[in-house]
C-alpha cells in the first residue's frame, strides 16, 4: 500500500470508523485469553487500543504501512506496541493467537492466498478476524467513478481508485466462507452488515471518502485540481444523499465480517 494516508483526515470520524471493530472483536468469545494479538492495518490506533481494553494482558502490535499513521498512533497510545509493515506479506517468527483485521485486507490482492497463509501463522485455537468495506458498488464511490471517467485530464487516475466500475457488490459472504474453509479454519462466522453513518452536511461525505478511499487520487492532484474535484464530487452526490426530516443525511456503508478458529 502506498504511504499516501493521512491520520488527521482519518481520525475525523473515528467513532463512526470504530464501531465495526467493535461488532468484530464481540464474535471472539469472552473466554478466549490470547497471549500474541497482531493487528493489521492498525490506522491511528483506534483498533489497537481497543483490544488491550479486551485482553489487557496480552502483547498487542499493531502493524500499518503508512508512517502518518504510525505516527498518530504511537503519539495517542505510547504504551502500545506499533511496528512498520506492508501486511500483503506479513510473517511472523512465532505463532500467533489472534489475527485481527479491521477494513485493511480490501488494500490486499489474492485473498484466498492470504487468508490461508495467516491462518497458517496462527496457533492452534488462534482466531483470524477480518472485516472489509463491501461499498464499492454505492453512489459515493460510483460518483468518483463518473467524475474521473468524464474528464480527460483526470481518466488516467482510475487506476489509482481500487475496484473501479463495478456496479454490484465486490464481495460475497458465501465466497468469504469458502475462503476461510479453506484455509482450514473452523467455527466460521460470516454476516454482512449495513451501516448508516450520519452527516451534517454532504460536505462531510467528501471528508469520509478523503480519510481512506479518495486518497490514492487527492495525492496525485494538485491544490486547484483537488478543489475543482471537490465541487465536482459535491454536485453529484447531492441529489443521491436526500436530507432528513431533522436536517441530517446518512452515507449507507456495507461491510462484510468474517471469524474463524484455527
Amino acid at each position: 500500500m502506498k504511504n499516501f494516508w493521512n491520520a488527521g483526515n482519518y481520525s475525523q470520524f473515528l467513532d463512526a470508523r470504530s464501531r465495526p471493530v467493535k461488532d468484530l472483536l464481540s464474535a471472539i468469545p469472552e473466554n478466549f485469553n490470547p497471549q500474541c494479538v497482531y493487528d493489521l492495518g492498525c490506522g491511528p490506533g483506534n483498533s489497537t487500543i481497543l483490544l488491550k481494553k479486551r485482553w489487557s494482558n496480552a502483547r498487542i502490535i499493531g502493524v500499518d504501512s503508512s508512517n502518518d499513521m504510525l505516527k498518530k498512533a504511537k503519539t495517542d497510545y505510547p504504551d502500545l506496541q506499533f511496528e512498520y509493515g506492508d501486511i500483503s506479506h506479513f510473517c511472523s517468527n512465532e505463532k500467533i493467537d489472534c489475527i485481527f483485521a479491521n477494513a485493511s485486507l480490501q488494500w490486499c490482492n489474492d485473498h484466498p492466498i492470504l487468508i490461508e497463509k495467516l491462518s497458517n501463522l496462527l496457533n492452534p485455537n488462534g482466531f483470524l478476524a477480518v472485516q472489509i468495506p463491501n461499498n464499492f458498488h454505492m453512489p459515493a464511490h460510483q460518483s468518483v467513478i463518473k467524475i474521473l471517467s468524464d474528464n480527460s485530464e483526470w481518466k488516467s487516475l482510475l487506476k489509482n481508485l481500487r475496484y473501479s466500475e463495478l456496479v454490484k457488490p465486490l464481495y460475497d459472504p458465501l465466497t468469504y466462507y469458502d475462503i476461510f474453509s479453506n484455509a482450514h479454519l473452523k467455527s466460521i462466522q460470516v454476516w454482512q452488515t449495513e451501516y448508516f453513518v450520519e452527516m451534517n452536511t454532504h460536505d462531510d461525505i467528501f471528508n469520509w471518502g478523503k480519510g481512506t478511499g479518495l486518497q490514492p487520487i487527492l495525492s496525485e492532484m494538485d491544490e486547484n485540481q483537488q478543489k475543482i474535484f471537490h465541487e465536482k464530487f459535491i454536485k453529484t452526490i447531492t441529489p443521491k444523499f436526500p436530507i432528513q426530516k431533522n436536517n441530517k443525511i446518512l452515507l449507507p456503508f456495507m461491510r462484510i465480517f468474517m471469524v474463524g478458529v484455527k
